[in-house]
């Protein structure tokens, strides 16, 4: 009996100190934003700034040396991308997709997407409600960015016009998502032409 009572006891107690969210609030664009869903605890602040500053070293390179892009239209594309996006331009480097980026209907919206790759895995996803203009803007021209790192958001920025109050970790799955169903667009309309 006393065994029991003891399992028990240590159950609830390693189940009481694993409860709650680990939050931490930091300052970001003048708004106070919990961070536990865009960076890990395996991975110190230190590491994040600097991988962050590795992959705007990369967006920087990929800008520099784009090629003409693969235009891809979405008319026969499924319903969801083809009401969303009216082409896709895809850029390759070496023969490797470095940058996607998505285009609406000009009477829709001017918001694009961008996605940032390296060896075909995302790095920097680019959110702009005005996509329209030269490529390469700066940060602080950017209304989002989402920086990854193996298959998971480590940052986010945003910029002071846009508001949000907490770091959604569905925002960077719905972008890895959708990155992987534009690599599967590309490489189906590589091989069927």
């Amino acid at each position: 009996m006393k065994k029991i009572i003891f399992s028990l006891l240590m159950l609830f107690a390693i189940s009481f100190l694993s409860c709650g969210p680990k939050t931490d609030h930091s300052e970001h664009s003048g708004t106070a934003v919990e961070q536990d869903s865009t960076r890990s605890d395996a991975e110190p602040e230190f590491q994040t700034d600097s991988l962050v500053k590795s992959i705007n070293a990369k967006r920087s390179y990929i800008e520099a040396n784009l090629a003409e892009p693969v235009v891809i239209t979405t008319v026969d594309l499924r319903e969801k991308v083809k009401q969303k996006w009216e082409k896709i331009h895809f850029y390759t480097t070496d023969g490797q997709i470095t940058r996607i980026k998505t285009y609406p209907y000009a009477n829709i919206s001017p918001r694009t997407e961008e996605f940032y790759l390296d060896g075909g895995k995302l790095i920097l996803a680019v959110i702009e409600d005005n996509g329209a203009g030269d490529r390469g803007k700066t940060a602080e021209q950017i209304d989002k960015m989402y920086y990854f790192h193996n298959g998971s958001v480590i940052h986010e920025t945003r910029s002071e016009s846009e508001t949000e109050y907490g770091v959604r970790a569905s925002d960077g799955e719905e972008l890895l998502v959708e990155v992987q169903e534009y690599l599967e667009i590309f490489k189906s309309k590589q091989t069927s032409n």
